[in-house]
């Protein structure tokens, strides 16, 4: 008996060894409901510092208009790298990658679309042009369908998800 335990518990630990190894550089969830946290946290943070930079346009000075600019697009990025490294669920990406569509967007825009904006809203009264208030208005409508678009990929990637994953969401 002693015969056939040995070679049977050393085929064991040689198959465990040998199984898959995952990336110590990823983010892993065993879960499906965390791994969907995970993502939506992200995105509530993105939006939070977008949330925070309209909200400088309206009644901040300049300077806290640029910190806004500047948080916004240090928090998009973080969420960009947060999505590069986490691991897929269960071969699923898709809802990862909407994700990482959305956060990008919003990164981009900081070195574009937003960074025009910002140069703008800090001119003083007397500087602003009336080709500045048109191209506020092209600039806002960039960004509200630039939103709409990403987020509502997201949102459908997330309701497939959920579904495949038996999620409910709130």
């Amino acid at each position: 008996m002693k015969k056939f335990i040995v070679p049977v518990i050393l085929f064991v630990a040689v198959l465990t060894s040998c199984g898959p190894k995952k990336d110590p550089n990823l983010t892993y969830f065993e879960q499906a409901n965390e791994y969907n946290d995970y993502i939506i946290d992200e995105q509530s943070a993105v939006f939070d510092k977008y949330d925070a930079l309209i909200s400088s346009l309206e009644y901040g000075t300049s300077a806290e208009i640029n910190d806004a600019l500047s948080d916004l697009q240090g928090r998009s990025k973080e969420a960009v790298e947060k999505m590069n490294k986490l691991a897929d669920f269960k071969k699923n990406v898709e809802f990862r990658d909407k994700a990482k569509e959305l956060y990008s967007f919003y990164s981009n825009a900081c070195d574009k679309e937003l960074k025009e904006l910002v140069g703008i809203f800090t001119k003083t009264e007397g500087e602003i042009t009336d080709a500045d208030l048109a191209r506020v208005d092209e600039l806002s409508k960039y960004m509200d369908d630039g939103e709409k678009k990403y987020n509502d990929a997201l949102i459908e990637s997330q309701k497939v998800f959920a579904k495949k994953f038996n999620l409910v969401l709130y």
